[in-house]
C-alpha cells in the first residue's frame, strides 16, 4: 500500500509541474499574441504616417515643377529683375552676373 500512496504523490506532483508547465506557456503566449498586436498596430501607423509622407511629397514635387516652369522664371526676371530674353545671349553663352543687392 505504501508503494500505491508514493505513486499517487508523484503522479499529482506531476501534475502539479504539468499545469504549472502549461500555465507558464499559456501566459507566454498570450504575451507573445499583445507584443504582435502592438507591433501591428504601431506598423499600420507608420504605413499611414509614410503614405501621407509621399502624398506630401508628391505635391511639393508638383509646386516645384510649377515654381521652375520658363514662363515664370522668364516674367519674374522681366518684371523683377528688369532683365530680357534675348536668343543671341544663349549662342554666345555669355554669363549673367547678379549682385545679392540687386535682387532684393
Amino acid at each position: 500500500m505504501r508503494k500505491t500512496n508514493k505513486n499517487k504523490k508523484f503522479s499529482i506532483f506531476n501534475i502539479l509541474i504539468a499545469l504549472i508547465i502549461t500555465a507558464v506557456l499559456t501566459a507566454m503566449y498570450i504575451s507573445n499574441v499583445i507584443n504582435v498586436n502592438q507591433l501591428s498596430s504601431k506598423n499600420n501607423e507608420l504605413n499611414q504616417a509614410l503614405s501621407e509622407t509621399r502624398i506630401n511629397n508628391d505635391a511639393l514635387r508638383t509646386e516645384i515643377e510649377k515654381l521652375c516652369t520658363f514662363e515664370r522664371i522668364n516674367n519674374l526676371a522681366s518684371e523683377k529683375l528688369k532683365m530680357k530674353y534675348s536668343e543671341s545671349s544663349i549662342d554666345n553663352k555669355d554669363v549673367i552676373t547678379i549682385k545679392k543687392s540687386e535682387l532684393q
